[in-house]
């Protein structure tokens, strides 16, 4: 193994051929300039937990490409808490090039993933029932949606990802202005207390390359409810009954507002009960519903979990003039 003064000057060295046009981006460039990496991610790139470095083999492109952004632009690594972001924050700038980060990337997907063992800190089967809120972004099986931003989860260290939700929820992480997806996060993880993040940490490691035997559960992860029942004298202007059955399937689907608003729409700990009269942060109006559900809700009245614009989702104007008619009717 080489040491790490090697590393470092090799590094340095290429960066300094960078700067010159000399060096043709690709796998081979990728995989000396990594050498500045190793030292904290390991040579495989199997991560080091005294060093909060997580694994980067088995990890996607775009998740690659998103977290270097972020943290050259100063979406992470912006706390004083979060001693691994600071590590990284200077670490990613030294990718002066698309090019550089380019080289890297392709490297680092090239590595065969590294499964992790498990630290035993967690019950998995406890965390089964705490990870269907999860899967709505990272899907039943952990392995992400680019389209939600939400990255893969497999092969993945329990104590990262415990890690990684506990910062989400204290503001470590994803808090500054612009993360969308960071932001996301945090109304799906504050109200976890650190032992039901463990045990959602352990169960997801169970899902594949964790060492572990996945969980046996019974619970069911879909949101779909049978189809509502409409009177059409309550529908207003403009809504038809077609409109309020999309909206249901908005709801429970590409919306994601049952898991907030749970699936029946009686609302919990994030989110206000929908079914009855009571509106904290609007009219109840149909068009008011609208509005609200565009601009989103910064600083609810009664609950903690803010409302990012259209929940944070690309949903069209089809899409949300739906849900708004199908939470009108949830109401009457």
């Amino acid at each position: 193994m080489r040491p790490i003064f090697s590393r470092l000057f090799i590094g340095a060295a290429l960066l300094a051929l960078a700067a010159c046009g000399a060096p043709t981006p690709g796998i081979a460039r990728g995989e000396a300039m990594f050498d500045t990496c190793a030292p904290c991610h390991g040579d495989a790139g199997q991560g080091k937990v005294e060093l909060e470095a997580p694994p980067l083999a088995g990890a996607s492109e775009w998740y690659l490409a998103a977290q270097l952004n972020s943290f050259q632009g100063g979406a992470r690594g912006y706390h004083y808490q979060d001693a691994g972001g600071l590590r990284m924050r200077p670490m990613s700038r030294a990718l002066t090039t698309p090019e550089d980060e380019q080289s890297v990337i392709a490297y680092i997907t090239s590595l065969p993933a590294v499964d992790p063992a498990p630290t035993g800190r967690g019950d998995a089967q406890a965390g089964a029932q705490e990870y269907q809120v999860c899967s709505a972004c990272h899907g039943l099986d952990g392995s992400g949606n680019q389209a939600l931003n939400a990255p893969s989860l497999l092969h993945l260290p329990d104590w990262y990802i415990a890690a990684s939700v506990q910062k989400f929820r204290d503001r470590v992480r994803g808090a500054t202005p612009g993360d969308i997806a960071g932001a996301t996060m945090f109304p799906m993880v504050m109200s976890l207390s650190d032992e039901s993040i463990e045990n959602v940490a352990a169960y997801i490691q169970t899902l594949g390359g964790g060492g572990g035997t996945p969980t046996t559960t019974t619970t069911t992860t879909t949101a779909t409810q049978p189809p509502m029942e409409i009177d059409p004298a309550l529908l207003p202007a403009g809504v038809t009954e077609a409109m309020v059955q999309e909206g249901q399937s908005v709801f429970a689907g590409a919306g994601i507002c049952y898991t907030c608003h749970t699936a029946e729409g009686v609302g919990g700990p994030l989110a206000p009960n929908l079914t009855d009269d009571v509106w904290l942060n609007v009219d109840g109006s149909y068009s008011s519903i609208v509005e609200l559900i565009n601009t989103g809700v910064a600083q609810p009245r009664e609950h903690p979990g803010a409302m990012l614009p259209r929940a944070g989702m690309p949903l069209t104007d089809d899409q949300v003039a739906a849900v708004a008619a199908y939470v009108y009717m949830l109401s009457r």
